[in-house]
C-alpha cells in the first residue's frame, strides 16, 4: 500500500508531505517526499505527487493521515481514486474538534470553494478495532469498515497504522531537516 502524512508548522507557511511503499507488515520499500501550502489548495496535487513516484500495479490501497490537513488544504480522496484507480482510505486518529467550515469562513476570503470542498469528504466514520481504538474512516472505492479492517491489519504500535505512523516520523524529520540544514547552509553557519 501506499501510505501519505505531512508535517509542518504554521511558521514555515508549508507543509511536508511524505508518502511510504509499504507491504501489508509495515516494511518499507520506497520514500517520496513533497511540499504543500499551507492554507493552500494544493494538497491534492502534492499528494499526486507522491503517489506518481511511489504507485506501481501491486499497490492494493492508498492511505492518508487525514483529509483536512495543511492549515485547511485538503486531499480529495475520490479525486485520487479516480485518477489512480485505486481505493483510498483517510483515516483520523482523534475525535475532529471544532467546526472545520466555521474557521473556513473566517479565514479565507474563497471561503465558498473550500467549504464544498471539504463537504465532498463527507463525514468520517467511525470505526472500532478489536484492541478498543476509535479511529475515523472516510473512503472512496472501498467501505469504510474494510478501510477501518485494512488500517488494523497494519497496526504494530498503537492505533496508528505502520505505514502512516512511518511516514508521519518521515515527513517530520524532513521538515527538521528542511528548516535547520537548508537555513544553517544558506547562513552560512
Amino acid at each position: 500500500m501506499a501510505a501519505i502524512a505531512e508535517s509542518f508548522t504554521l511558521s514555515d507557511g508549508y507543509s511536508i508531505y511524505a508518502g511510504v511503499l509499504a507491504r501489508r507488515d509495515g516494511a518499507v520499500e520506497d520514500v517520496a517526499l513533497a511540499t504543500a501550502t499551507l492554507g493552500g489548495t494544493d494538497g491534492t496535487e502534492t499528494a499526486s505527487n507522491i503517489l506518481d513516484a511511489l504507485l506501481r500495479p501491486d499497490v492494493a490501497m492508498v492511505m492518508l493521515d487525514g483529509c483536512v490537513v495543511s492549515f485547511y488544504n485538503w486531499i480529495d480522496g475520490e479525486e485520487l481514486r479516480r485518477r489512480y484507480g485505486k481505493p483510498v482510505a483517510c483515516y483520523v486518529f482523534e475525535k475532529p474538534e471544532g467546526r472545520v467550515e466555521d474557521a473556513v469562513r473566517k479565514l479565507f476570503p474563497d471561503w465558498q470553494a473550500r467549504v464544498e470542498a471539504l463537504r465532498r469528504l463527507g463525514p468520517p466514520t467511525p470505526y472500532y478495532t478489536k484492541t478498543g481504538y476509535k479511529i475515523y474512516v472516510r473512503s472512496w472505492g472501498i467501505d469504510p469498515v474494510d478501510a477501518g479492517k485494512a488500517a488494523e491489519a497494519c497496526m504494530r504500535f498503537g492505533k496508528v497504522p505502520e505505514p502512516l505512523r512511518v511516514a508521519k516520523i518521515i515527513a517530520a524529520g524532513a521538515r527538521q531537516f528542511l528548516k535547520k540544514g537548508i537555513i544553517k547552509h544558506v547562513n552560512g553557519n
